[in-house]
């Protein structure tokens, strides 16, 4: 099927089909294995067979219509939308297999600015970017993508690479190569932590200061967990100013926590981190409403991160990584400071 016209996209598709239906069967073993052994003959066909693009507005269509049928990150609400994301001071690459030239398999945003984003909002809504791109020293990947079909399919880390040498080449003014990235899973772990019967505050996640000030909004209250908690559980806490300002150090501390500390075997437990730090990346910044959307509240509480990809560390960083899971850190942020200091005491 593979080698007739358009039969790698038919595979492609098909597996997304396995995949949603697995979702629904999760007991369906046969169709488990099935996508299993299809994602590793897709591992196979595509090597060789990738063509990295630019997609501009003046690409076609076709090819347009599937970044915003495809974006899983931050949702396409609308051609001026797609339009504004592919305008000046912005990029968008994707490999492109050579079957199926129109339809790319997987692609990245890239905002060309003149210092790391802290905030997701201000890229996507931006009506004013730079008007000269030789002026920018940062170049940040907002989103990451690819068909459903290929989920397992590590395409994403030879697509950054691949695009950092294009802009290096195009834009040797641009110094710096960082991610402004989502913590998908970091408040369900939070919720599921908050509620495991904890009696006692956990020394040392968050200062003693903000602490109190959370607890000094709950009254009744004895932990700042049990106040974080009460917090999380009301409406309309992201509107009250004196709320947030209490939010702010506990949940950055306990976001840089989850990236430094929680763990799955020796990996870092969240995906996107996992992602970036297996692929040589630093844990740059952790950003306080980097993510004001509703999909940010409801999966980070609207926390967003950065990965500085250091070109003279990358080989470094991804070896010490797979070796024995050190994470490598950029920058100064001081609730990653506080998270790897207590990383070695553990």
């Amino acid at each position: 099927i593979n080698r007739l016209p358009n039969g790698f996209a038919f595979l492609v598709h098909m597996r997304a089909d396995m995949l949603s239906h697995i979702r629904l069967v999760r007991d369906d073993t046969a169709c488990r294995a099935m996508s299993d052994a299809l994602m590793k003959k897709l591992e196979t066909w595509i090597i060789g067979t990738l063509d990295l693009k630019r997609i501009t507005w003046n690409s076609p269509a076709c090819t347009i219509e599937k970044l915003g049928q495809y974006e899983s990150v931050h949702a396409v609400k609308s051609w001026l939308d797609v339009k504004r994301r592919l305008g000046s001071s912005r990029r968008c690459f994707g490999f492109f297999h050579r079957s199926v030239p129109m339809e790319p398999l997987v692609f990245v945003w890239v905002a060309l600015t003149d210092s790391i984003s802290s905030n997701v909002q201000s890229i996507l809504r931006d009506r004013e970017p730079m008007e000269n791109e030789h002026d920018a020293k940062c170049a940040i990947f907002y989103s990451i993508n690819s068909q459903p079909g290929l989920s397992g399919v590590d395409l994403g880390n030879f697509l950054i690479k691949r695009v950092v040498r294009v802009l290096r080449a195009d834009l040797p003014n641009i110094s710096t190569f960082c991610t402004l990235s989502p913590l998908p899973k970091f408040r369900s772990w939070l919720e599921q932590w908050l509620t495991e019967g904890l009696t006692n505050s956990p020394a040392n996640i968050v200062s003693a200061q903000a602490a109190q000030q959370l607890m000094d909004l709950v009254p009744e209250a004895t932990t700042w967990t049990m106040a974080l908690k009460h917090i999380m559980d009301s409406r309309g806490w992201t509107s009250d100013q004196p709320t947030l300002s209490a939010m702010e150090p506990v949940v950055l501390a306990l976001g840089a926590h989850y990236l430094v500390n929680v763990k799955r075997s020796n990996c870092a437990f969240d995906p996107v981190a996992n992602f970036h730090l297996r692929n040589g990346a630093c844990l740059h910044r952790v950003n306080w409403r980097g993510n004001s959307s509703y999909n940010g509240l409801r999966q980070s509480l609207e926390l967003m991160c950065n990965y500085n990809y250091v070109l003279d560390r990358i080989e470094h960083n991804n070896e010490r990584y797979v070796r024995d899971g050190t994470i490598a850190v950029s920058g100064d942020d001081p609730y990653i400071a506080r998270a790897m200091a207590l990383n070695a005491k553990l």
